[in-house]
């Protein structure tokens, strides 16, 4: 396979295990590219647009650097990055980057804020489903520690910055305050769940919100404002 663009968007729970095993027996099935993302990104230079921002972290990976050998790592990294981008792309998202043992995701949301936000959500609970049913599984058949991931969204505006003259060499990227907050969710969500920021919330169809949990964090954790000075609610799934 040539990138993510050209995998089936049929996501075949049996297929992707395959995969999986393939994978670390044999290296990374795909090219592991932000290029799709970046093409999104200079149509919009220098402008602001409206996305949701995914975050997907694994969760203890700091303990798994100290007990995993390097090259079992590498692997589990590479699947890890390999699965999720092809979830992402799946549900009509774009990587962003990928930071050591995370992906951040931008799905973009200019023309249809509730079937993005729909998306995204749809897209961290396909997550969660490939790591219990398929990467985990693979993981434990090679004698490898599985995977606990915790998965953050936040909605709103960015600005995408070119950073320098030409549109097409220049280095692109974005800020806005929803990819801070969807930052800052990780080090207070639950391993294995969603959380999101009101803004998903209620940019989501009834038939979904309402099978949302508030997530009552104590201020010390938790102290960020919305516009109206309130304190920015969080929302949780229900467990997977």
């Amino acid at each position: 396979m040539a990138g993510i663009e050209l995998i089936s968007p049929t996501l075949d729970l049996q297929q992707i295990q395959m995969r999986a095993i393939q994978t670390l027996e044999k290296g990374v099935q795909i090219d592991l590219s932000t290029a799709m993302c970046k093409k999104y990104l200079r149509r919009h230079a220098n402008q602001k647009t409206n996305v949701v921002v995914l975050y997907v972290d694994i969760d203890g990976s700091t303990q798994m650097t100290l007990s995993v050998k390097s090259a079992d790592l590498a692997h589990i990294l590479q699947l890890f990055s390999q699965e999720m981008s092809i979830v992402v792309a799946n549900y009509g998202g774009y990587v962003l980057k990928y930071v050591g043992d995370a992906v951040i995701a931008l799905f973009p949301a200019e023309h249809d804020m509730k079937k993005a936000n729909s998306q995204a959500l749809e897209c961290g609970r396909m997550m969660l489903e490939v790591i219990n049913k398929c990467i985990n599984p693979a993981l434990s058949s090679k004698g490898l520690p599985e995977l606990r991931v915790k998965i953050s969204l936040d909605f709103g505006d960015i600005l995408i910055i070119l950073y320098g003259k030409s549109l097409e060499n220049a280095h692109i990227d974005v800020v806005g305050s929803c990819v801070s907050m969807a930052a800052k969710m990780l080090a207070i969500v639950p391993s294995g769940r969603i959380i999101m920021g009101q803004s998903v919330r209620d940019s989501l169809p009834e038939s979904i919100s309402k099978s949302l949990v508030q997530f009552d964090v104590d201020e010390s954790m938790w102290s960020y404002m919305d516009q109206n000075k309130k304190r920015y609610r969080l929302y949780l799934t229900l467990p997977f």
